[in-house]
């Protein structure tokens, strides 16, 4: 039955679109967003790769926690490897099983952009409409035929999109992160040249994700990663590229990489708790400042001092080299916590050296470490 009760935010359900090319770093940073919203709870993946997406996943006798195996960028998950079609009904019902079946407060779907251009998605099921309203095979249509069929052929794969992906999204009680293969797009457009000649050139107008043209306005939150910034949400003009309205916007600093802090503020967002960080501890302040609001930037200060650390570190490229900057910088970490967190930060920098992880890896992870 329903009924009215005070309007709160207390376990709103985010549905998330990261779009990038290959090498953007979009299902790491999907992955960390998941592991933010999720606390304790599980995280479903649906890979619709052939695969692949087992690389982000630890061996089977890999026992160590979730907070090392997060070095080397490796993520525990519920898992499907999803075989096709990948048609809005079988997406809708993988989505479903993860949440039901098995339980999972965040569902990771990679990559989406097969519902669009994959085996059995929107573009199939448009070629199948054509056939069906031609009563002829695709290969025998002529010219005038594809040009006449094609527009009414839209129509079942469009309604068929609306109703078993879209309009069941808009009632799950889960988070949703969808990641989008994306590509560049260019145009072709006039000039003229400097005798005044006007000739065609190609114009390139930017990454554009492969999905279903609006649903990407579906989405809570939508950003773009590129292979030149890799977890690091695309801006132009001053201007998120995607969709990052208010209240979401807060959550994403232009120029970071998507971090699972952004995922754990996103969370208690949803959940209707305090977003700002958790402050560590700081030294007794005087009693005339006892009284005075606290912050989220009072801790910003020793931030700045883990940062400091953190980079004298990652210019070293040998052992003997970053132990003598550890020696010479350790000193500037005055509190226990600090030492705390350089220690972390020290032995992340020392698997880098050995091999387990490269310098984009690492500096997600300690990012993640300073701002937690």
């Amino acid at each position: 039955m329903n009924t009215f009760t005070d309007g709160v935010r207390d376990d709103t359900s985010l549905i998330i679109g990261v779009a990038g090319p290959s090498g953007s770093g979009k299902t790491v940073s999907a992955l960390l967003l998941a592991l933010g919203l999720a606390g304790d709870e599980p995280i479903a993946f649906i890979d619709t790769e052939g695969g692949r997406a087992r690389h982000y996943f630890p061996t089977p006798f890999d026992t160590r926690p979730q907070s090392e195996l997060l070095r080397e960028f490796l993520f525990r998950v519920k898992y499907m490897d999803m075989r096709p079609p990948f048609s809005p009904k079988a997406i809708w019902l993988a989505i479903n099983e993860a949440v039901d079946k098995v339980g999972a407060r965040v569902v990771v779907i990679d990559s989406a952009s097969d519902e669009w251009e994959g085996v059995g998605g929107l573009h199939d099921m448009h070629t199948a409409e054509m056939v069906r309203l031609a009563k002829k095979p695709y290969e025998s249509f002529a010219d005038w035929e594809m040009h006449k069929f094609n527009f009414p052929a839209w129509a079942v794969p469009k309604s068929e999109h609306k109703t078993h992906l879209m309009k069941n999204l808009r009632q799950v009680r889960a988070h949703v992160i969808f990641c989008f293969r994306a590509r560049e797009v260019t145009k072709p457009v006039e000039i003229e040249d400097h005798n005044g000649r006007k000739k065609m050139t190609v114009q390139n107008i930017g990454w554009q994700p492969i999905c279903e043209q609006n649903m990407l306005y579906d989405m809570t939150i939508s950003f773009m990663v590129t292979p030149d910034a890799k977890g690091v949400p695309l801006m132009q003009n001053g201007e998120f590229y995607g969709k990052l309205n208010a209240p979401y916007a807060q959550f994403f600093q232009p120029g970071k990489q998507v971090s699972m802090e952004t995922g754990r503020r996103l969370r208690a967002w949803a959940r209707g708790e305090n977003t700002n960080p958790v402050a560590q501890p700081a030294q007794t302040k005087p009693a005339a400042d006892a009284g005075a609001e606290q912050t989220s930037q009072a801790s910003a200060p020793n931030n700045s001092v883990l940062l400091a650390y953190h980079q004298a570190l990652a210019s070293e490229i040998d052992r003997e080299s970053l132990m003598a900057t550890h020696a010479r910088e350790k000193v500037k970490l005055t509190e226990q916590y600090l030492v705390d967190i350089g220690k972390q930060i020290l032995s992340a920098h020392n698997d880098r050296l050995k091999g387990h992880a490269d310098a984009d890896a690492t500096n997600t992870y300690v990012t993640g470490l300073i701002e937690g």
